[in-house]
This record gives C-alpha cells, structure tokens and sequence, in this order.
C-alpha cells in the first residue's frame, strides 16, 4: 500500500506530507483548493506529458517521493527484476524530481532509472481511476488477464495446461521451421555442392602429398645433371629397347674371338670378358643410383611433379584454402550432401510431432475458451448488478471475444471489456465511454469483482461522485469502502454520502503565506471531519442541524454498507 507521499514545489503546493493507512481515504475541500494537485503529484509516476508545467512558480524543480508498504506477493514476483528481495520486504521508495527546464531524474531507492522503468513499476503498485484515465482497466490488453484471474479452479488448471502444451508446440514448430529452411538453404547449395564435390574429387588431393612433391621437386632440381649422366652412361652400358648398348657389343666380340680359337684371340676373348664383368658391375651400380633417384627420366619425373603441384595450387587458389581445408571441406559438403537426403525424413517426422501438439493444444484451447466464456458470462452479471446497484441499470457491460488466426501463449482468443451505455446503441470499448462518472463507477463494479487478485493495491478514484444524486453517492460510498477491505483505496469526493464513510478524511485547503498562495493538506478528527461533512451538506455556515444531519447520514451509511458489502464478496 501506499504509505507516504511526499511533494515539493508543484504548483501551489509548497510542501506537503502525507501519511497514510488502508483502507478507505477520501480528499475533500473546496473546488479549486488544490485536490487534484495531489493526484497530479500521482500521475507524474504514470505519465510523462506537461510535468514541467507543474513545476511551482519562481522554483528550479518540483520533487515527488511515494513509499510503498506491505508488497502483496504477486507484485513482489512481477517486480523481481526491479527491486532487491530486502527492498521489497522494508518496502519501495519511488521519487521524481522535474525540471522546469525539463529534465526529469527518476529514482527506484537510491539507484537512477529511467522514466519507463518508474513508469512500470508505479503502474503495478497504484491504478487512478477518473475522467482522463488512461491505465489499469482500461488497457485491452490486460483484460484478458482480468477475465483470467475469474476463472473457476478447473479453468485455471485447464489455462495452465495451455500454457505447458503451448510452450512444447512453440518449440516443436521452431524445430520444424529451422529444419525447413536448412532445407531449403540445402536445396539452393546442392547443384553447388555436386559440382565442388566433383571438382574436387578430380583432383583427389591427399594429405601431406603436396610436402611430398615440393621436397621431391628440390630433390629433382638440384640432382638433375647427375641424374643425365647417369641415365645417359646407364642407357650406353645397357641399350635400351631401339639400340645395342655395350654391355651386348663386348659380349659378342668376345664370343666371336672365344670362337676364333688361336691362343692370342682367347687371350683377347678372356680380356673382353673381364672389361665386360667390370662394365657389368658399373651398370648395376649405375642402376642402384638411378633407383634411388626414382629411376626416371629426370626430365618426365620433373614434368610430372610440377604439373601436380600446379594442379594443386590451381585448387588451392580457387577455393582459397590450403589442401588440409580443402579436404575438411570436402568431408563437410559430402555430409551436407548426404543429411540434406535425411533431412525430408526429418521434416516429415518433425510434422507428425508439431500436428499431435497442436491437435491437442486445440483441444486444451477449446476447454479454456469454454471455460473462459462461462467465466464471461458470470462478470457480466455481477458487473450488471453492481451497475444497476448504482443506478445505472441500462448500462450494460459485456466480454467481447475475437478468435485468433492460430494459437497464441494465452490461448485461441482475444478477450476486452466493452459497454453499451443504452438500450438499442451498439458496444464500445470502455476507454470510449463518454462520462467520466460513468466511466469510474464502471471502473469501481469492475474492481469489486476482479480486484482481489488483480491490479495495483492502491487504487485512486477521482471525483467519481460528480453529477450524481446523493443516494447514488452513498452507494458509491459503500462500494468503495467494501473495495477497501481488500485495497487501499483514496477518493477524491464532494460528497457528504462518501465522505462519511472513509476511514481518514484528509481536508485541502488554500491558504495565503507570505504573499503567495498555497495548498495544504490536514489530517481531520473524527469532530473535525463531521463538521467538514456538514459543510458538504450544508454549505459554508455549519449549523448544529448540519452536524447533526452529518452524523445521521454516515450512520445511515454504515448501517447500509454492512447489509450490502457481502453482495460484492
């Protein structure tokens, strides 16, 4: 609950403090006096339009501070993220302070926030109600909350079961549109990927293997003339296969003189045979080197390498990657490949499991929506009886449903609050309700029925009295002290018939201090605030008949409250 309010500087109010309790407050005094000072001081927490020009007369900057008491636990969660456990336990101190150049600092405790975050927070813990209202009820998106926290312990169950299977359907559809555009991602990188695969699988590069070729390609060029010689006196000794080398040659010479058969021709013969072993030694020595040394023509070997290593850097430079990476490549694109063929098989699966979620989250929406319209049904006649209570019997207030085009987090429906204002005249939406008055007694039957678990505790109700009958008044009157059982409400009145009802009666006053007007504010006694009561009745001369009539009606009024208050229950 709001316990203190605090104001400096803002308009004609100088200083004021103001210390409350629960329960039922009303502000009285006469018009002009300042009281709807106190709920701009109020309003400066919920909006930022035309602060500056509240900011009082000759003064740098108004400063607004309201501490709040006793957080009911359903704020205290909603603004866990905003206040510290221990600050929520001790209570929560918000503050403004405007410029009149403009400016605007904003404060949750002693920490700095901006407008919006105040904004938010102020919102959750004080509602005002009145001709320019503009929160609370009157916002169509919390209305489906509101017919919410109406319904029957079977109907919560069946919303927080929506709520479950929504969350699983919400997950499974993300699967299935992830897999549906990696799939269709899959089906525009195919032709790429046959195509680079192909490629690549041409060229069939092999780890290490360009190491391989650029060592054999120093190797290559630095041996290349020892590898001609060699191969050149090799092909000499051996011939090859156009041409006799001289390995034949000196084995048939000494054949033919082997068969000559003098002495001196064997003796040739046997020479020829030991130079033939010899040049046999030196060609297999020559072959051991030139094996060594790949046993190619060193020019073709040569060729071949450099060939390769270009078709590799050919690669490379394409695919701007060293062969390790294209490789790794490869390998990602071949699975690319192959998962884009599983991937159909997923999606199909992914769309059963999405189709018997949803299956079965329409059938959970249907029992909330049942839920939910019987649950209408019900407000619209409590809503109904507290209006004609106060003589508005032709007002009629209604729940307007409007199917959504697919399932949302808070089910298959929107949900607000309309009013037809007189028979024969169509619905409209209750921030278009022309009369003020009428706007805030419906604010008020709304709150009786829905105020126990929804909404700030501490609710403002501004003039809510003007243009009504006394009897009307009091009714009003004892509507707002049994809202007050269970929420700190303040009431701005000029009726003697609320005003007798309140627990604190609080007096606005204009008085003139050194040559300037201001606006005070008392506490009144129970005698102090009769007499205020008789005044409202009677005008400014308060006679003992006036008094009298005072005491008479807030016993009238109390005894009416206790035979009505268990019909708003």
């Amino acid at each position: 609950m709001l316990s203190q309010i605090y104001v400096s500087d803002l308009a004609l109010i100088r200083r004021l403090s103001m210390d409350m309790e629960g329960g039922f407050s009303v502000l009285t005094g006469e018009t002009g006096a300042g009281k709807s000072l106190i709920l701009d001081s109020l309003g400066l927490f919920l909006s930022s339009s035309g602060a500056k020009d509240l900011v009082r007369r000759g003064e740098e900057k108004l400063s607004v501070s309201l501490f709040f008491t006793d957080l009911n636990e359903d704020v205290k969660k909603s603004l866990g993220d905003q206040i510290s456990p221990e600050e929520s336990e001790e209570g929560i101190l918000l503050s403004r302070t405007v410029y009149a150049s403009g400016k605007s600092v904003c404060k949750i405790g002693t920490r700095t926030v901006p407008f919006s975050l105040l904004s938010s927070v102020a919102g959750e813990l004080i509602a005002i109600h009145g001709q320019h209202d503009t929160g609370g009820l009157l916002d169509e998106k919390k209305h489906g909350a509101y017919l919410d926290s109406a319904l029957a312990a079977e109907g919560q169950e069946a919303l927080e079961t929506y709520r479950r299977i929504y969350a699983d359907y919400r997950k499974a559809k993300t699967k299935l549109e992830d897999l549906k555009t990696a799939a269709e991602s899959d089906g525009e990188m195919a032709p790429l990927y046959d195509f680079q695969m192909k490629e690549i699988a041409s060229v069939a590069p092999k780890a290490g293997e360009e190491e391989e070729l650029e060592e054999k390609l120093r190797y290559l060029q630095s041996f290349e003339k020892r590898h001609g010689a060699l191969y050149t006196a090799h092909r000499a000794l051996d011939g090859g296969e156009k041409g006799k080398g001289a390995l034949f040659l000196l084995e048939a010479a000494a054949r033919k003189l082997e068969a000559a058969g003098s002495e001196e021709d064997k003796a040739f013969s046997d020479e020829l045979y030991e130079m033939l072993h010899r040049a046999r030694e030196i060609r297999d020595h020559l072959s051991d080197d030139l094996s060594s040394l790949g046993g190619e023509d060193p020019e073709e070997e040569l060729d071949r390498v450099q060939k390769r290593l270009s078709q590799l850097f050919r690669l490379k430079q394409k695919y701007k990657k060293d062969i390790s990476e294209i490789l790794l490549y490869y390998s990602e694109i071949r699975e690319k490949k192959a998962l884009t063929l599983s991937r159909k098989d997923d999606i199909k699966r992914q769309e059963k499991e999405l189709k018997e979620k949803e299956t079965r989250l329409l059938e959970t929406a249907e029992k909330v929506t049942r839920f939910r319209k019987k649950a209408a049904e019900e407000l619209e006649k409590a809503i109904h009886s507290t209006l004609s209570f106060l003589d508005m019997p032709k007002m009629r207030f209604l729940v307007e449903f409007q199917e959504n085009s697919e399932p949302a987090p808070e089910g298959m429906e929107k949900m607000r609050f309309v009013i037809a204002a007189n028979t024969g005249e169509g619905s409209k939406p209750l921030a278009k309700v022309a009369s003020g008055g009428e706007l805030s007694r419906i604010m008020l039957a709304l709150q009786l029925k829905l105020g126990k678990a929804k909404d700030a505790d501490t609710l403002v109700f501004d003039e809510i009295d003007t243009g009504i009958s006394g009897a009307t008044a009091q009714k009003i009157g004892i509507c707002l002290k049994t809202l007050s059982e269970r929420k700190q409400v303040l009431c701005v009145t000029h009726s003697a018939q609320v005003a007798t009802l309140a627990d604190e009666h609080y007096l606005v006053e204009k008085k003139e201090e050194e040559g300037r007007t201001e606006t005070h504010l008392t506490l009144l006694s129970p005698e102090e605030s009769l007499k205020e009561n008789a005044r409202l009745l009677g005008g400014k001369t308060v006679s003992g008949d006036a008094e009298n009539a005072a005491k008479s009606l807030q016993l009238e009024g109390l005894r009416e409250w206790q035979q009505q208050r268990t019909n708003f229950s």
